[in-house]
């Protein structure tokens, strides 16, 4: 099957169908600065909410400078008012409204040798372990975290979008993405990103309103987590989006974890797709617990009286972390009536723990209206499940803290260096302990072969004793070497073999 790209739309179309769209000024997106490493450490640290340590971040792959960056969405239209966005192409023309069901690389600012549709993949094995074999990714966008939870559970909220939507649903143009977890506890790599209550990946294929065009009709998959777009009434290129999606995780409080963030166009190198992850909502949390709500009631019910009574005294005992509470609605209704609603819940919780004797300032409240359901709204018991609002026990940094602090006793007066990888040699995997004094501005780990060529830069937020994973998949067998680079000078280095 073969796509063709629509004439690029005249002014005339553009000014029509902008105003049919919420106002486009309330979406925003900006780029980092191609050489900005304070810009990119910003980015990544607002992802980061309650509970959760930010230790590192590598940029692997991109297909532009301009393929990842900041998003601000005024109205939260999507559930989210602001975050980071990445992508197959560009966010320079994302927040235009949808100009056009054709859009394709148009979204791309530098579109060098991008409508060559035959144009060599981009390996990524673990989206690939994700397609049908014998496919190729192009165009793809690779970031990786390393991240501490402070807490046994993991959380953070995203939307998968598509200009794949509506056309290409059923197709192998079934671009993709991931959000894969490695660390303690966990066989492997674990791709997060899954259709609520399923195993499935979440994709252009498994969440659509079905398709309605070209060959022969194809039934909706999961259409309650769909939101179209064609009539152009969000205030983005998109075609189509799913709902804001939430990722769960149990994890063992303290321990690293390494997260990879991909996205990437399939079968061919048109019709962008894009991953947008709400701000501050990586959370680590110890429990999560529901008050479910009547239809259109957001007033407790007596029963729910009693967890909540004795949530506080478990808070009470412990009250380190931040509660969060978060009202839900479903889909009946209109979306502000919806948002309004979700806020009077959250708001009727908050203050009933506040009146258990909770300060204000142990509380955070989100409202998401009916924007991130976690089941199915075709029904009247998944309606009544998302009639809710959500509480979780945010992690503590202290114990975090302390734990670090008493593992760096023995560095007193040392200088910055590398400590050791292990193992050495590794197949998979190696992780990279190092110790950087507090003086030092900025820390990277430069790994490169040994001509010296730069393979990827792992930049180190954390000071004192710290840690970095090194993904070696991608790598061939051969020797490397991770060098570590302290304000633009080199400062130390040791030899890595990756064997397969």
């Amino acid at each position: 099957m073969n796509k063709f790209i629509l004439p690029f739309l005249t002014c005339a179309l553009l000014t029509t169908t902008a105003t049919t769209a919420q106002n486009i000024s309330d979406f925003k997106t900006y780029k980092t600065q191609k050489s900005g490493e304070l810009d990119a450490k910003h980015l990544f640290e607002t992802l980061i909410g309650e509970g959760v340590v930010l230790k590192s971040y590598s940029i692997t792959k991109t297909p532009s400078d301009e393929a990842y960056g900041f998003f601000e969405d005024k109205k939260s239209s999507l559930g989210m008012k602001k975050g980071m966005i990445m992508t197959t192409g560009g966010i320079t023309a994302l927040c235009s409204g949808n100009t056009s069901q054709a859009m394709s690389n148009m979204t791309h600012a530098n579109m060098e040798a991008r409508n060559n549709s035959s144009s060599k993949g981009t390996d990524c094995i673990e989206l690939q372990n994700l397609i049908n074999k014998g496919q190729k990714t192009f165009d793809v966008c690779f970031i990786e975290l390393d991240i501490v939870p402070t807490a046994d559970s993991l959380s953070f909220n995203y939307v998968f979008g598509s200009e794949e939507y509506d056309e290409f649903v059923g197709t192998e143009f079934n671009d993709v993405f991931g959000f894969f977890i490695s660390g303690k506890g966990i066989e492997g790599e674990k791709n997060l990103a899954v259709v609520p209550n399923s195993k499935s990946p979440v994709s252009v294929n498994t969440i659509n309103n079905g398709k309605h065009s070209y060959s022969s009709r194809i039934n909706p998959a999961n259409p309650s987590y769909y939101v179209s777009n064609i009539g152009g009434n969000l205030p983005i290129e998109y075609d189509g989006l799913t709902k804001l999606m939430q990722i769960r995780q149990a994890v063992t409080p303290y321990e690293t974890y390494h997260i990879k963030l991909a996205i990437a166009d399939v079968s061919d190198n048109t019709y962008d797709s894009g991953v947008l992850i709400e701000g501050q909502s990586f959370v680590s949390y110890e429990r999560s617990y529901n008050v479910q709500f009547g239809k259109n009631e957001s007033t407790i019910d007596e029963s729910y009286k009693t967890l909540v009574n004795n949530l506080v005294k478990l808070y009470k005992k412990n009250p380190e972390g931040k509660i969060i509470i978060t009202g839900h609605t479903d889909n009946e209704g209109d979306l502000k009536t919806n948002e309004d609603l979700s806020c009077e819940r959250a708001t009727t919780v908050a203050n009933y723990i506040k009146s258990k004797g909770i300060g204000a300032d142990r509380i955070i409240m989100n409202c998401k209206g009916e924007t991130q359901p976690y089941y199915s709204n075709a029904n009247d018991v998944g309606k009544a499940l998302n009639r809710r609002v959500e509480i979780k026990i945010g992690g503590a940094l202290e114990e975090y803290e302390k734990k670090k602090l008493e593992s760096e006793t023995a560095f007193v007066a040392e200088p910055s260096k590398l400590l050791s990888n292990y193992p050495n040699p590794f197949n998979e995997s190696t992780t990279i302990d190092a110790y950087i004094t507090k003086e030092v501005k900025s820390a990277q780990v430069v790994i490169s072969d040994m001509s010296g060529k730069t393979l990827k830069t792992i930049y180190l937020l954390e000071r004192g004793k710290t840690s970095t994973f090194l993904d070696g998949q991608n790598l061939t067998n051969g020797m490397y070497v991770a060098t570590l680079v302290l304000d633009g000078k080199v400062s130390d280095s040791i030899k890595m073999i990756v064997t397969h």
